[in-house]
C-alpha cells in the first residue's frame, strides 16, 4: 500500500508472496524479555507521534516484522494503513493470524526490487538491522520506500566512529537467516542513512524505558533509536546527529600501537586543514558578493 492508499502489486518483487494462515505456536517473540523490549520500543514510537510536527502520516511499512507486534501497534493505536514484511513465512503466517487488518508479505529486506512495493509515510525497522548480511543495502531500501520518516532501532557495536563488526548468530526464528550478521556503531547507522539519501538524521531526546538503551557505569548502552526525516524535526525533542567522515590516512596502515600514537596527530592536522579550506571558501563568498 502506497502513501496514496492505492494497492501495490508485488508481481515484480522477487521472493515476496502472501503467507497462508497457520495455527498459533510458541515463539521467542513472546518470551517475557522480548515482550519487555517490545513495549519499550513501542513507547518510543508513541512519543515520536506526539512530537511529530511534519505532514500527517497515513501509511507505514514495518520491515522485519516478526509476528507483527509493531505493525499491529501502528495500525491499532495510531490508525495507519500498514504493510509489513518478514523473511520467514511461518512468522508472517502467525502475524497475519494475530493482526488480520495488516497486509503481511514474505520477502527479503535486502532485495533490490523491494522499493517496487511503493512509498510509505513511515518506515520502521525495529530490531532488524543487526541481523543482516548487507545492512547498507537494507538501509537504501528503507530510505527509498520512505516518504517522510525512517525509524531504526538496533543493537549497536562499541565505538564512537562509523565502524562495523561481523558476528556469528545462532539458529533461531528471531535471528539472522544466514547465521551471520553485521553489528554497526550508532555513527555507522547514521552515516548509512545520510548516504542513502536522508537529509536529516536524529536521536530522540526521550530514550526508551529499558536498560539496554541507557547503560550504566559498568555497561555501555547496547541499543539505539535513530530517526531519519525528510523534514527538520523539533530540536527540543530530537537531537540532530551530523554525518561523520572517515578518511584513509597513514595511520590506517600501522599496527595498533603506532596507530594509537599517530592517529590523533593526523586527525588534528586534518581538522586544521579542513578549517583553513572552509575559511578560504567563506572569504571567496564574501568577495564575490
Amino acid at each position: 500500500m502506497s502513501s496514496t492508499g492505492a494497492k501495490v502489486t508485488s508481481e515484480s518483487l522477487r521472493g515476496v508472496k502472501k503467507a497462508p494462515v497457520q495455527p498459533l505456536r510458541p515463539l521467542p517473540f513472546d518470551q517475557p524479555a522480548a515482550l519487555e523490549l517490545s513495549v519499550a520500543r513501542a513507547k518510543v514510537l508513541d512519543h515520536f507521534f506526539i512530537s511529530w510536527t511534519g505532514p500527517a502520516l497515513h501509511t507505514a511499512f514495518d520491515a522485519g516484522t516478526g509476528v507483527g507486534y509493531f505493525a499491529g501497534h501502528l495500525a491499532d493505536r495510531h490508525g495507519l494503513r500498514v504493510t509489513a514484511l518478514d523473511a520467514r513465512a511461518p512468522n508472517v503466517a502467525e502475524a497475519q493470524r494475530r493482526y488480520p487488518g495488516v497486509e503481511f508479505l514474505v520477502g527479503d529486506i535486502e532485495d533490490p526490487a523491494l522499493p517496487s512495493l511503493g512509498t510509505f509515510d513511515l518506515v520502521t525497522a525495529l530490531g532488524l538491522l543487526y541481523h543482516l548480511e548487507n545492512p547498507f543495502r537494507a538501509v537504501r531500501n528503507l530510505v527509498a520506500m520512505s516518504g517522510q520518516v525512517v525509524a531504526i532501532e538496533s543493537i549497536i557495536a562499541p565505538g564512537r566512529r562509523a565502524r562495523a563488526w561481523i558476528l556469528d548468530e545462532f539458529v533461531g526464528e528471531d535471528q539472522a537467516s544466514s547465521c551471520v550478521a553485521w553489528h554497526l556503531t550508532e555513527r555507522c547507522i547514521v552515516k548509512l542513512l545520510y548516504r542513502a539519501g536522508m537529509p536529516n538524521v536524529y536521536r530522540a531526546r526521550f530514550s526508551a524505558p529499558h536498560v539496554q538503551f541507557r547503560g550504566n557505569l559498568f555497561r555501555r548502552p547496547a541499543r539505539t533509536f535513530v530517526i531519519g526525516s525528510r523534514v527538520p524535526l523539533a530540536q527540543a525533542q530530537f537531537e540532530r546527529i551530523p554525518e561523520s567522515f572517515n578518511h584513509l590516512d597513514r595511520a590506517y596502515y600501522l599496527r595498533l600501537a603506532g596507530r594509537t600514537v599517530l592517529w590523533p596527530l593526523l586527525e588534528w592536522r586534518r581538522r586544521n586543514k579542513s578549517a583553513a579550506v572552509a575559511a578560504e571558501e567563506n572569504c571567496r563568498r564574501e568577495l564575490s558578493k
